[in-house]
């Protein structure tokens, strides 16, 4: 919020760098930052919460998807992390925290899915 009352006071960008590095030394965001920051601001950008943005939600360790791991587990339990990943176009990683934390393995070890043809 200080590059925020900043703006609104006029001060320009070299002199919101100097206070907020006096004010918080080596923990001070960076110059970069305060620009970026003071840019929005002085643009009129009144919030600092992100925008919503389009694409893949930021996890995809969903219920919908949690089901649909283990249906295709159930349906051929030969099969692998990456042939599940790409079924359901989710990661490989979320995939397999997906059947290890949230699946509890059930009978099928991470290490069998990685070995899997």
């Amino acid at each position: 919020m200080e590059i925020k009352f900043c703006v609104k006071t006029g001060k320009r960008a070299v002199e919101k760098i100097e206070l907020i590095n006096k004010a918080y030394g080596r923990a001070a965001m960076s110059r970069a930052n305060v620009y970026r920051w003071n840019a929005g601001f002085r643009d009129g950008m009144e919030d600092v919460k992100d925008d919503a943005r389009s694409g893949r939600p930021s996890t995809a360790r969903t219920d919908e998807n949690l089901e649909s791991v283990r249906r295709l587990l159930t349906e051929d339990l030969r099969t692998n992390l990456q042939v599940i990943s790409d079924r359901l176009n989710i990661g490989k990683e979320t995939v397999r925290r997906i059947v290890t934390e949230d699946l509890g393995g059930k009978g099928w070890s991470a290490q069998d899915l990685l070995l899997a043809p």
